[in-house]
């Protein structure tokens, strides 16, 4: 979903942390990370520019004129290339040749992009033959509004998916509708880097430090899942809160509908590193998305996150967890969305973020990682000699 050079700059996903725990993981001895194929012309030239040209992030191992495979530690490789928005033959190749010069025996296939499914069958046809496919769900991309225009395309493939895979793994229960083989489905939802949410901070940027509390915030991309009609009629009708957004600004008519209003802030992306901090200074925090078929197949991980800071969450999305939904206002209409908000601040206590604070405990990555190694253990003790 994200290449590696965007997780290096800051862009948090749920594949960068399952690759963080993977990679900490004494059962896996390496992994090749095949960065974000490109499907158009406009991102083929972006990895070119971005991902084969700029300074590498450790020894490149493998060059050729449209790719490139950098070795990040002793685990983790990155192969970047252009090749699939141009020859699918050539790019399985090439990663098949690659898979040879690393030594990669047998191995496991892991894969979150649904745009494309012929590794399949054109690495078996290479003689690099998987021992176990295993797909993660990230939403249901065929509603996704930037990739419509693929929607056939991403129907099929979920369907080949589903004959193909050993293993799906999904963020949403929503998703089991694309998939008919539900012996093969587990859910195995977002959750928090702990540890990274839990930070103290000592010192506050000036760009929020200076904004007049209560301040009701949202962390994430302004786009178009994002309600700006239900912002602004939360903005107007508590006027004596600051409504703060800290991401970048997808979609300009949102910043242009929001703009007039005196207690709307937007404060622009931030780092990873930073969240937090930004996090801390919120006395609530929403997710005020529009619901639709895209969002309703969604996992915000927004929801770990606020409650890894021990915050109240007033969302149009609920969660399907038991033991999280007591911590979960939720509503889709305005009125009783700017209720929620109210009673949320009213009834915060020490006892309640405390509660928030015990009850993510259950929901790490790490947990989640031992989930899904749970699952694929016990698909490859099927396996006469996995040998992985």
């Amino acid at each position: 979903m994200s290449a590696y050079a965007e997780w290096e700059s800051g862009i948090e996903n749920r594949n960068r942390h399952v690759l963080k725990q993977l990679l900490g993981s004494e059962r896996v001895g390496k992994i090749l990370a095949v960065d974000y194929l490109p499907h158009t012309f406009k991102r083929a030239l972006r990895v070119y520019r971005e991902d084969r040209l700029a300074k590498p992030a450790g020894e490149v191992v493998f060059k050729s004129f449209f790719s490139r495979a950098v070795k990040i530690s002793k685990k983790l490789t990155v192969y970047s290339s252009v090749w699939p928005k141009i020859s699918a033959k050539k790019f399985y190749d090439e990663l098949g040749r690659l898979l040879v010069k690393l030594k990669f025996g047998q191995f496991i296939i892991w894969s979150y992009y649904p745009l494309t499914v012929d590794y399949f069958w054109r690495l078996n046809r290479l003689g690099q033959k998987p021992v176990l496919k295993v797909f993660d769900a990230v939403d249901n991309w065929s509603e996704h509004p930037a990739y419509l225009k693929f929607k056939k395309k991403l129907l099929n493939n979920y369907q080949r998916i589903d004959a193909e895979a050993d293993v799906i793994f999904a963020v949403n229960g929503e998703l089991k509708n694309l998939f008919s083989h539900q012996e093969k489905f587990f859910l195995v939802p977002n959750g928090a880097d702990l540890a990274h949410y839990q930070k103290e901070y000592t010192i506050i940027n000036r760009d929020i430090g200076e904004i007049k509390p209560p301040i009701i915030g949202y962390v994430g991309t302004i786009q178009e899942r994002f309600d700006a009609d239900l912002l602004s009629f939360l903005a107007q009708n508590n006027q004596e809160k600051s409504f703060v957004l800290v991401g970048p600004v997808w979609q300009k008519a949102i910043r242009e509908k929001l703009a007039g209003l005196a207690n709307v802030y937007f404060l622009g992306r931030k780092s990873y590193d930073e969240v937090p901090m930004y996090l801390k200074q919120f006395a609530a925090c929403i997710i005020p998305h529009q619901i639709d078929a895209f969002t309703k197949s969604n996992d915000p991980m927004k929801i770990y996150e606020y409650l890894a800071c021990g915050k109240a969450v007033v969302s149009t999305q609920g969660t399907d967890l038991e033991d999280l939904k007591p911590f979960v206002y939720s509503s889709g209409d305005w009125q009783q969305f700017n209720q929620h908000l109210n009673d949320a601040l009213k009834e915060d206590s020490d006892l309640l973020r405390e509660q928030r604070l015990a009850a993510i405990q259950n929901h790490s990555w790490q947990k989640r990682v031992e989930r899904m190694w749970e699952v694929i253990e016990q698909k490859l003790n099927k396996i006469p000699n996995p040998n992985i």
